[in-house]
């Protein structure tokens, strides 16, 4: 069974630093937002606890198989 993939998006550009706090996770910085891959829904819970506890509130949550 194939693991689900998860998209979040957040304004703003996380700089390098803000980044590194999110390991396992593909950055991807486009002009006014920073879009974050990965896999798993543990991860995706884990990812989004982090966003929260840094103040960052997605714009945008998506999950795929």
């Amino acid at each position: 069974m194939a693991s689900q993939r998860y998209r979040i998006v957040v304004a703003g550009r996380l700089s390098e630093r803000l980044g590194s706090a999110f390991r396992d996770v593909t950055l991807e910085r486009r002009r006014g937002l920073t879009v974050l891959r990965g896999e798993g829904q543990a991860h995706l819970d884990s990812v989004l606890a982090r966003l929260g506890n840094l103040g960052i509130e997605p714009l945008e949550v998506e999950q795929n198989d």
